[in-house]
């Protein structure tokens, strides 16, 4: 889709106040991030990016491991903003908050670690094995 100039200079001011993102959110347009950084690069608007988000964008690796967890920590970012409202029913909370555990457990399984705890298991054998002997010998006939 094309965008004018008018447009481009409307997403260019948002955005050098909220971040690239904000901006998308609120204008509805541009449909990729790729193409917002440009548009503030062009007008001479730097916007502030943390390192990850940099790179993702430079090389364009789109669903690749990073792009992956950009996406998924700005999931949460969302929720927590969505959080912040008055309004939000018990049912609403219940969602915001399973899908800032889904995102942080894919997040967690990216980086190669524990999506879940199970508490281990305390071994008994020692125990079963002295119970069995006690019974041995309590009750067997010995000769």
């Amino acid at each position: 889709m094309k965008y004018n100039e008018e447009q481009k200079r409307a997403f260019v001011e948002l955005a050098g106040e909220t971040g690239l993102t904000a901006a998308k959110r609120t204008l509805g347009y541009p449909n990729h991030w790729v193409t917002a950084k440009k548009w503030c690069d062009d007008a001479g608007v730097e916007i502030v990016l943390d390192e990850l988000k940099q790179k993702a964008a430079e090389y364009n690796s789109f669903y690749q491991e990073t792009e992956l967890l950009i996406v998924l920590q700005e999931s949460i970012q969302r929720a927590r903003e969505l959080m912040e409202s008055q309004d939000l029913t018990p049912g609403e909370h219940d969602k915001l908050v399973n899908g800032i555990v889904k995102a942080t457990n894919s997040i967690q399984m990216l980086r190669g670690k524990a999506t879940n705890y199970r508490p281990s298991q305390e071994d008994t054998t020692d125990a079963e094995a002295l119970k069995l002997y006690d019974s041995w010998k309590n009750g067997a006939d010995h000769e």
